[in-house]
């Protein structure tokens, strides 16, 4: 519709500015004149009109082009595992339905092998082995699962090592899914 109207436009006014100018100049316009020029004048604004939707189409197709890169760097960041599959603690981040908006918003904004911090937590009233995960700007976005914790507290203490990174995140309705892994140094047994 849009580029009709342009056409129209462009026609409309092409006309005019040749009446005027014919007028002006005091050259009276026969019949067959007439339609000779209508003919130009509607070319030409055709020829405006696909031009314009040309432009119109190649500017979507970079837009689009633009959008689909930018989805594929998001889908490789947020759902690919990239940790190695040998000597890694490997979890889903616990707790983080139960946390502040601030920070399952935190939580969807991680990306691939982003640092977390890993904080004890004796004083827990329901674990006094959990272990609190912390992003790099101090929002507390959950818990290691207590399956896991006091294996990982050995670990903590025999390495003095309190980091683990995001491996990839599952975008979810009420609240991400976030999967954490913590590599192994050669040289801790378990």
């Amino acid at each position: 519709m849009k580029t009709f109207l342009t056409g129209f436009g462009t026609w409309l006014l092409t006309n005019i500015i040749c009446a005027f100018l014919l007028k002006f100049i005091g050259i009276h316009v026969s019949e067959g004149l007439t339609l000779l020029l209508n003919a130009i004048t509607i070319s030409f604004a055709i020829f405006v009109a696909l031009s314009i939707r040309r432009r119109q189409l190649k500017k979507r197709k970079e837009v689009e082009e633009l959008n689909s890169v930018a989805e594929e760097e998001e889908e490789d960041v947020s759902s690919e595992p990239t940790p190695p599959e040998r000597d890694v603690f490997s979890f889903r981040l616990a707790g983080l339905y139960y946390r502040s908006d601030e920070a399952q918003k935190r939580a969807r904004e991680l990306m691939s092998n982003e640092s977390v911090f890993l904080e004890k937590d004796p004083t827990n009233p329901h674990d006094p082995n959990a272990i609190r995960v912390y992003s790099d700007d101090h929002v507390h976005l959950g818990y290691v699962p207590r399956r896991l914790c006091s294996e990982i507290l050995a670990y903590m203490d025999e390495t003095n090592s309190y980091v683990a990174y995001v491996d990839y995140i599952i975008s979810g309705l009420d609240c991400p899914s976030v999967q954490l892994y913590i590599p192994i140094n050669q040289t801790h047994s378990s």
